[in-house]
């Protein structure tokens, strides 16, 4: 199996997805998972700081996110796993978009609430979306995140 988004809407007890996990022997279920109050499904954590990588999983098990973190992101390392398009932390938008294609969305570097949030662009594809997420200080990137396309807002299954 090659890169980890291969592993997006698979279930972790699938023989593949777990040698795929292996990988990275650090991912430990996170404390204080459990299902949301307002009745939505049950979503679990499996987070490995060492390894600047975290996965979200439904209570059945399917991974339904990748969070690919830059080095210092959430007090981890850097992830060092193959990034979509073969980008590394360095990069700066103009190279993300001649590695994946024009962005289906792309929001300018903002401040909210007194914390300063780098560009974000989001590449859609048809069962799932890549979002990078920029330091403010135009710095390379701090967040690389895919996810099935029902966990992204605004988007369907299928929606390219």
């Amino acid at each position: 199996m090659g890169n980890l988004l291969e592993t997006l809407g698979r279930n972790i007890a699938e023989p593949e997805v777990a040698k795929r996990l292996a990988e990275y022997p650090g991912l430990r279920p996170e404390a204080g998972d459990a299902s949301a109050e307002d009745g939505t499904n049950a979503v679990r954590y499996l987070r490995s700081a060492a390894e600047g990588l975290l996965v979200k999983l439904s209570a059945d098990g399917q991974i339904l996110a990748l969070f690919m973190m830059s080095d210092g992101k959430d007090g981890g390392s850097e992830f060092r796993g193959e990034l979509p398009g073969r980008l590394n932390f360095a990069a700066e938008p103009e190279e993300a978009i001649r590695a994946l294609g024009e962005p289906s969305s792309r929001r300018a570097a903002a401040t909210y609430g007194g914390h300063r949030l780098g560009e974000l662009l989001r590449f859609d594809w048809p069962t799932y979306s890549v979002h990078v997420q920029f330091r403010p200080d135009h710095d390379g990137i701090d967040l690389v995140t895919a996810m099935t396309a029902r966990q992204v807002p605004g988007r369907s299954h299928g929606q390219a």
